[in-house]
């Protein structure tokens, strides 16, 4: 727990209402939460103030008219405070101030304040960190490591080298250096009855949580950015990548090496081919194929009329002398 004096301190704000209130979680502005700390991050962010249900807000002096009931107004958004606060808040929600390994078994570690269901089994190299609830029937297998405050659910099973509950990847122009990355104090969310193949990286919210729904099956190398939204019962084939903010509505099956740019939504029963680069949102029931990733069909009847094209081009060409030369050599050597 943190007052809204101790916050108004650390990020340098005035206090418009009570700055005796007590905060315990910190979270996006909008957001089905009931109140916690939000802070104005973006324009976007800006928007969607009047309709935050947040105790305590932080940002420019817009905020005032929204219905927070207690307002910490800053001149600009500053990096190094703001980190500040987030690793204060972070350090103190997780204990990681109190760590060490309360697991019987030397070949695998698990951090204080965790909670195991029952029927669990951890091969060798596994690490818990502080905070972290694990339900019921869960395997985690070689070498994965499993982030502070991160949350599975029950018949889970993650198979080796995982690491799971990454910083994200969130960057602000600071003063020392020109990117500077932004805390991040969100979770790992993996409801139950997942499957997580090798090698996968799945990163926490920056304010907020990435959540993997019910019943999704991940394969292998696997990159999912901070406060991805995955759907129940998605497929998710080999390279795929998932920027930031990307959400997966239910049963949406992407195959391999295709991938989305943040901030988009793909509705349910969606189907996102091999190699395809998805730049904005698209419906339910959607099939999509190619970059900049487009309705299957109309990809494959202009590639059609491309191709015919290119035919017809090519039988207008008269065959020179040149080409004669070339195409006798190439018999001999090969080319």
């Amino acid at each position: 727990m943190i007052n809204v004096s101790e916050i108004a301190q650390i990020v340098g704000g005035n206090i418009e209402g009570d700055e005796s209130m007590e905060i315990n979680r910190i979270r996006p502005v909008h957001s089905d939460e009931q109140g916690g700390l939000a802070i104005v991050f973006s324009k976007k962010d800006l928007k969607a103030i009047s309709e935050t249900s947040a105790d305590v807000i932080i940002g420019p002096s817009s905020i005032l008219s929204c219905p927070a009931k207690t307002k910490i107004v800053i001149d600009s958004v500053d990096a190094e405070k703001l980190n500040h606060l987030m690793r204060y808040y972070k350090a103190s929600k997780y204990k990681l101030f109190d760590q060490g390994n309360t697991s019987e078994n030397p070949d695998i570690y698990i951090g204080k304040y965790c909670q195991v269901g029952q029927g669990c089994h951890f091969m060798p190299g596994v690490k818990i960190m502080n905070g972290v609830t694990i339900g019921h029937n869960v395997a985690i297998h070689a070498n994965t490591v499993i982030k502070e405050g991160t949350v599975i659910g029950d018949n889970v099973t993650i198979d080796s080298n995982n690491s799971i509950g990454n910083y994200s990847f969130e960057y602000m122009t600071g003063k020392k250096s020109r990117y500077e990355r932004v805390e991040s104090v969100g979770r790992v969310i993996i409801e139950s009855d997942v499957e997580i193949g090798c090698n996968n990286t799945i990163d926490r919210g920056t304010l907020g949580d990435t959540i993997i729904g019910q019943g999704t099956k991940i394969d292998n190398l696997v990159q999912i950015g901070h406060d991805c939204h995955i759907g129940k019962h998605c497929l998710l084939v080999s390279q795929t990548g998932f920027a930031g903010h990307t959400t997966l509505e239910d049963n949406v099956i992407v195959h391999g090496q295709a991938g989305t740019a943040g901030h988009l939504t793909i509705g349910k029963n969606s189907v996102i081919k091999a190699k395809s680069g998805v730049s904005h949102s698209f419906p339910a029931n959607s099939d999509l194929f190619g970059y900049p990733a487009k309705d299957a069909r109309a990809y494959y009847k202009n590639l059609a009329a491309l191709n015919k094209l290119t035919k017809s081009s090519k039988s207008n060409q008269q065959p020179k002398e040149i080409g004669k030369e070339r195409s006798f050599f190439a018999k001999i050597f090969n080319f």
